[in-house]
């Protein structure tokens, strides 16, 4: 079998159109090697044209796959220009700037973030104050702070900037990565949310259960001891540990 039957047949089996491009190419490099005639270089690449069109022919008729499971949201007609200066929602807007307001970073870093990075850091302070850590994703983080995922970005690209934040990422391989673990790491930063910022973040984390009614059983109000200590044991009751005698004099 001569080059061009070979050709030919290797021509057949090819499906996509980027293989069909390298193939154009690798023909006219045989030409301009010697190693094909230019008639047969012609024949191959007006056969790689039809090809081409069968394909994108069933391509157009085929049902395509969407890029990613997720659902995807419709495409918007404006454009980014108009998007950025329209129409807000009220609800993300005023819960961005009041927790902006709130100030959980110090005030001397305070300047360098914007009003929509601050109500950000908010959140992330918020679960560093109360969990230790915040693992939440970033979109998470922008709905809770009616901010989008870039700002949350750009927040935490200063924060670890400026030493605030030590930001890990965890990969996964062949799989989706999980979200990113963030913690505070400046030890002013962390007085300043554990002094001066003692509630953070309580007024959006709701509680499951109520706080009980003190019954006066974790302390004696008039001995103001535990109450398992020896002067509040009962006279003739058991006592605990009863297999070491209680020390005399």
């Amino acid at each position: 079998m001569d080059l061009y039957s070979t050709l030919s047949l290797w021509l057949t089996n090819i499906r996509s159109l980027a293989e069909l491009d390298d193939f154009c190419r690798q023909i006219w490099k045989l030409y301009g090697e010697e190693s094909l005639g230019e008639d047969d270089a012609e024949r191959l690449c007006v056969k790689a044209d039809r090809q081409r069109a069968d394909v994108r022919k069933d391509r157009k008729g085929s049902y395509v796959l969407p890029r990613s499971c997720y659902p995807q949201r419709s495409r918007s007609e404006r454009s980014r220009r108009e998007a950025a200066h329209g129409q807000r929602d009220p609800l993300r807007w005023g819960r961005k700037r009041r927790l902006a307001r709130m100030q959980a970073v110090r005030p001397e870093f305070a300047g360098a973030f914007t009003e929509g990075e601050s109500a950000a850091l908010y959140i992330v302070m918020s679960d560093c104050r109360q969990h230790g850590r915040c693992d939440r994703s970033v979109k998470e983080i922008g709905d809770r702070a009616g901010v989008g995922a870039t700002t949350v970005r750009n927040a935490l690209r200063k924060a670890s900037r400026l030493g605030l934040l030590r930001v890990t990422e965890r990969r996964q391989w062949r799989a989706r990565n999980l979200t990113n673990h963030i913690v505070v790491v400046h030890r002013r930063q962390i007085a300043w949310i554990a002094k001066f910022r003692p509630n953070l973040g309580l007024k959006f984390y709701p509680t499951a259960f109520k706080k009980a009614a003190s019954t006066g059983s974790s302390r004696n109000k008039q001995s103001k001891r535990p109450f398992n200590s020896r002067s509040d044991w009962p006279p003739d009751g058991l006592k605990p540990f009863p297999s070491h005698a209680s020390p005399t004099g």
